[in-house]
């Protein structure tokens, strides 16, 4: 059920009422909006009035009362701020949007309309004694929002404050008060701040909600942005503004602890929480200070169970400690321990399951052979205990960002009206032409013990006699020849060695193997819808046990038809600055937690931050390849020499992102003969149409190309880098058929994590991780 918004006609549809939306759609709380008398709802109301869901309980009060009441009932949005500092910071600017831009617009509005009844005009004193004021106020607002990272009013978030002042000064420019197309110094950081959060998804979303007859919720679904006349600043949202999503039968029968240390609202109420222990301290037996943590958020919330207070306080004692699961219900309150805002005061405990660890059998209560206790634990240690590492706190943020990651790849692909295509795991091309696939068979049986399996294989040919033809199968045979030769087949013929594994009997009948990409797969779409991307596991047979190599992980594969390499390297540098940018705003937490972390890395941030600060170096393989033959001359150490034609090591690819340029660069046009078949052959017939973007720390992250689009120098380039054509027959033909340029990159997704987190080693970022020797869990 949506909360209801009360008001005239004319109410509804003014700033007032936009604020209260606006808070709305960006917490996804639907509000419908009702025409009627706000008085009748609330004494109280001031032109609007908010009832809850439940029917009977009603506000009134300012636009600024009411917003904060909505923004209330979503408290994990942030909306009010993150702490108690960042809560006051809010109030304060929502109150100097009210003083500074909403009362003065309001009396030059009631004035104008006072002129307007008796023939007169407004005062011009008053008009310019409105304009200095508000000069003044906008300077204010310009230097605080100035700083480079000054995204938003308090914080790192969208908070009421930012909605306020953004629907203000909406009025001040309505009535001429304020341009923020104007190039003034005075307010040019004022103006890109503003036109941010006016053209932001939800504030979108809230305009259109103003003009619509039903809920918010229906207009969200229903507002899209004209990108042809949107300012480069004002987002991408060619797919539409997603409806919000609504709790309307699943429910949480607890509160995560991430909310809980947000909200303060929170404070004084009886609440459950539920999770796992990461300390239990006992104090004189009669008190336990236990921290438990839900996974939600690095911090964990610190639960108080009294003796004589807390209901299951024995069997919290004999939990096991560290590892135990518990379901706790209590009220909270404000802590005067330093280091932690909030407590849980438990009234009542339920432990949920103990940890078993207290002999080697595992029979006992106690967390003496508990793999996961509280000490510090190498990363060695975590990746032989794959199952239970996802409750260290460095797993547990790696994976929070992992999500954080995937989740704005979808966003960022989705919003510029890409189609997400799932392309086969189970496959027989091999779209690079490595060869180092694993296999895929069922001919070895389901019994994996059953002694003396035996494989098919393909046996000498028979002798076969030649048989005499009679005069007229000789005839007949002439016939055929005259009418031509019948086009040659395009698909390959069944060739059978002698002594090899014989394939027939096999459920696909023929060898099949898991995928190395699904590039070549999505290009078939992309010659159709145009603009696709895949997103899915891949798999290498290389037998490397480098921190940089994984035999499973996942792979990013756009293609974009009508494109050429430009479009596909512009498209590649906006999609890495998004993810960039989306976990500096939306995991700072973990990635302070990163940073500050042993096996993190310090200066993370800033690292991250100078990525966004500047356009990508672009160069040529060529140019590259000068740079570090000058450089090894002047005494560079590589351990590989640098030479033209040489496949650039990691060692070369970061020297150039970390030692000449100190950030991203973009290398291009490769020597034909160390890249794959598929990219475009340049014009000089030595180089392809491909990039490959370099990263510090990393390396190569993505890798990319034109795709070569006409037949005949397909074929030629399959059959240069030892491809039989027939074995991409399929792949070739799309060249037959209505043939388009078309380009695309690849990015190996755990590397993205690696580059995001500071980690070093790429067994790290992913669940569980398979490299040879090792398929464990």
């Amino acid at each position: 059920m949506p909360v209801t918004l009360t008001g005239t006609a004319d109410e509804l549809k003014g700033f007032g009422a936009l604020k209260i939306l606006a808070v709305g759609t960006q917490s996804s709380t639907e509000i419908s909006k009702k025409t009627g008398s706000a008085a009748e709802v609330s004494p109280l109301a001031n032109g609007l009035a908010l009832t809850l869901a439940d029917g009977s309980t009603s506000f009134g009060g300012s636009s600024s009362a009411i917003m904060k009441i909505v923004a209330s009932l979503a408290p994990a949005s942030g909306l009010l701020g993150g702490s108690d500092l960042e809560s006051a910071q809010v109030d304060s600017w929502v109150a100097y949007g009210t003083t500074n831009f909403e009362v003065p617009v309001s009396a030059l509005k009631v004035a104008a309309a006072a002129a307007s009844a008796s023939a007169g005009k407004v005062n011009e004193g008053m008009v310019k004694s409105i304009k200095d004021d508000m000069a003044y106020s906008l300077s204010v607002l310009n230097c605080h929002v100035t700083p480079d990272d000054a995204n938003y009013m308090v914080g790192k978030s969208v908070t009421i404050a930012d909605i306020a002042l953004a629907c203000a000064l909406r009025e001040a420019v309505a009535e001429k008060l304020w341009d923020p197309s104007a190039s003034e110094e005075k307010t040019v950081s004022l103006s890109k701040w503003y036109t941010s959060i006016l053209s932001s998804d939800f504030f979108v979303a809230a305009i259109a909600s103003l003009a619509s007859e039903g809920s918010a919720a229906v207009a969200v679904a229903a507002a899209t942005v004209a990108v042809a006349d949107a300012d480069s600043s004002a987002g991408v949202t060619l797919s539409g503004i997603a409806p919000p999503v609504r709790n309307n039968l699943y429910k949480r029968n607890r509160i995560r602890i991430k909310e809980v240390l947000k909200s303060k609202i929170l404070i004084g109420q009886s609440i459950t929480v539920a999770g796992w222990t990461r300390t239990l301290r006992k104090a004189g037996g009669k008190l336990l200070f236990i921290e438990i943590n839900d996974g939600s958020c690095g911090t964990s919330l610190q639960c108080i169970c009294e003796a004589t207070a807390t209901e299951g306080f024995e069997d919290a004692k004999k939990s096991g400690g560290t590892g135990s699961s518990f379901q706790f219900t209590g009220v909270l309150s404000e802590s005067t321990s330093d280091g932690q805002a909030v407590e849980l005061k438990v009234t009542t405990s339920k432990l949920l399951g103990a940890v078993y660890g207290g002999d080697a059998k595992f029979e006992t209560v106690g967390g003496m052979l508990y793999p996961m206790s509280k000490k510090g634990h190498t990363l060695e240690h975590m990746r032989e205990n794959a199952h239970l590492r996802p409750r260290a706190g460095l797993h547990a943020a790696a994976m929070r960002v992992r999500h954080a990651m995937a989740y704005a790849t979808h966003r960022f692909f989705h919003d510029h009206g890409f189609l997400y295509i799932h392309t086969p795991i189970i496959t027989c091309a091999d779209c690079e032409g490595a060869g180092e696939q694993f296999g895929v068979t069922t001919m070895l049986g389901a019994d994996h013990t059953k002694p003396g399996v035996e494989l098919a294989v393909h046996k000498e040919p028979e002798p076969v006699e030649e048989k005499k033809l009679s005069k007229k199968e000789l005839k007949r045979m002439a016939k055929r020849a005259a009418k031509g030769k019948q086009e040659e087949s395009v698909k390959p013929e069944e060739v059978h060695v002698p002594g090899s594994v014989d394939y027939s009997s096999d459920f696909f009948a023929k060898r099949g193997n898991l995928t190395v990409s699904g590039q070549l797969n999505v290009e078939t779409h992309a010659c159709a819808l145009s603009d696709v991307y895949t997103f899915g596991p891949t798999f290498r047979a290389e037998n490397s046990h480098t921190a940089r190599h994984l035999s499973e992980f996942w792979m990013i594969e756009p293609e974009i038809a009508f494109a050429d390499l430009e479009d596909d390297i512009n498209l590649a540098e906006d999609y890495l600055k998004y993810c960039v940018q989306y976990a500096l705003e939306m995991c700072a937490e973990d990635l302070e937690f990163f940073e500050n972390n042993p096996y993190g890395e310090e200066g993370l941030r800033d690292r991250l931050r100078n990525v966004l600060d500047s356009p990508f170096q672009r160069l040529t393989y060529t140019e590259a390849i000068k740079i570090l033959e000058e450089a090894h001359a002047n005494g560079a150490n590589f351990e590989v020499k640098p030479e033209w034609g040489i496949d650039l090591p990691s060692e070369h690819e970061r020297y150039l992102c970390e030692k000449v340029y100190k950030k991203p660069v973009v290398l291009t046009n490769y020597p034909k003969e160390i890249k794959a078949f598929y990219m475009k052959l340049d014009d000089d017939g030595k180089t392809v149409s491909a990039a490959d973007i370099l990263v510090p720390k990393i390396g190569e992250i993505i890798g990319g190309s034109q795709r070569e689009h006409r037949k005949d120098v397909l074929i030629e380039r399959c059959i240069e880098m030892g491809i039989d054509p027939k074995q991409v027959w399929w792949y070739i033909d799309l060249r037959k058929y209505g043939t388009v340029p078309h380009a695309g990159f690849g990015l190996g997704f755990e590397r993205l994590i690696l580059f995001v987190t500071g980690l070093d080693n790429i067994r790290d970022v992913i669940p569980f991780p398979r490299w040879a020797g090792n398929a464990e869990f």
